[in-house]
């Protein structure tokens, strides 16, 4: 079934794919990890689930990876063939550019089928997952790993700890706490505090005992003050989803299915990515045709733009859904098409029916 040409051109695709996959996911990975380090030096996440995060976030980008990795390591490959004058002999033999695509075509569409498996159902199950993880971990591991000795911030700067001592049983001793509730700034000192959950609720509090409350508005002097023996902090979630998740997160049929306008935008950028591989391949391989003293580094350069003015397009297509610019039955859609007509000119070009037409035309101009 396969020629050597075909096991040839997919054995060297397939090791650049691995080569650049891989090296794209350590870049990810790798940032990955430092932003969850971050959060656990900040209290939002403990450190236990940091390994499980980085499984999930590989999960989760792979299948946005792939369609670049594939069409990079097309371009590599035919241009390190062209580079090296092998292309130009296999020419001589009879290949065309219709023999080069039949050989990407046997791993253009298992790919694509792998990609929209990543995209539509394992990419919305492992955000799933992290938004659990999160939603599970932060209350808890902010008040548990609250560092001693530094201001701590909630709810996006509204709720400010400040904790002098942790002892052993986990309760705090010198208590600061600033609150921010209507434009009205409550400034709370307390000689001890711990941690209370409500079973019920589920919510989580602070609870301080033998202190003072000072409330009032920045700029004012008219500040009230409050002895208490103890009063309770509520400590909010600023990204709770207990009751639903976000839209990353919800299955992709619920998306195609639904009657608002966001989720089908959402629905369209998962199907895009192995939309991609199609396109990419289509374009990768009149965009590698070089001679060999050009090399391949022009190349790889315009593919970078093509990339990249690509992946912008499809973002921007989103919004323009959304905001009513483009007609809800265009969608994200003409992208793809914008990107196959600007290669069509290419793919013509390197077609036999090219070739035989600039052979009749310089026939009828020495005639």
């Amino acid at each position: 079934m396969f020629s050597i040409i075909d096991r040839y051109l997919l054995s060297e695709t397939l090791k650049g794919v691995f080569t650049i996959l891989t090296v794209l996911l350590l870049i990810l990975v790798g940032h990955a990890f430092i932003t969850n380090l971050a959060r656990v030096a900040m209290g939002t996440l403990t450190s236990g689930v940091i390994m499980e995060l980085l499984g999930l976030e590989v999960l989760r980008v792979i299948g946005i990876l792939l369609p670049a990795a594939y069409f990079f390591a097309i371009l590599y490959t035919l241009g390190r063939m062209y580079r090296d004058n092998e292309m130009t002999a296999m020419s001589s033999c009879g290949l065309s550019a219709t023999r080069i695509y039949r050989a990407f075509l046997y791993s253009m569409l298992p790919l694509a089928g792998f990609v929209a498996w990543l995209t539509l159902a394992v990419l919305p199950w492992a955000n799933q997952s992290i938004e659990e993880i999160r939603h599970a971990q932060k209350s808890a591991a902010n008040v548990t790993n609250m560092a001693v000795g530094r201001f701590t911030e909630f709810s996006r700067g509204d709720l400010v700890f400040y904790v002098e001592e942790m002892l052993l049983d986990n309760r705090m001793r010198n208590v600061f706490v600033q609150n921010r509730q209507h434009g009205k700034v409550g400034l709370i000192t307390a000689e001890e505090g711990y941690q209370y959950d409500d079973e019920k609720t589920g919510d989580h509090y602070i609870v301080l005992k033998r202190g003072y409350r000072y409330q009032g508005v920045v700029g004012q002097a008219d500040y009230s003050v409050s002895e208490f023996e103890k009063y309770a902090v509520r400590i909010v979630d600023e990204d709770s989803t207990a009751a639903s998740f976000r839209r990353k997160s919800l299955p992709s049929m619920d998306l195609m299915n639904s009657d608002n306008i966001k989720d089908r935008a959402e629905f369209q950028y998962r199907l895009a990515f192995p939309l991609a591989v199609i396109v990419f391949t289509l374009v990768s391989v009149p965009l590698s045709r070089s001679s060999p003293r050009q090399g391949i580094y022009g190349r790889l350069f315009i593919a970078f733009l093509v990339y990249f003015t690509f992946f912008n397009l499809l973002g921007v297509s989103g919004s323009w859904m959304m905001d009513g610019i483009t007609p809800e039955w265009m969608g994200r859609w003409w992208v793809h098409i914008l990107m196959l007509s600007l290669v069509l000119p290419l793919v013509l070009r390197d077609s036999m029916w090219a070739w035989a037409l600039k052979r009749w035309w310089l026939t009828r101009r020495t005639a």
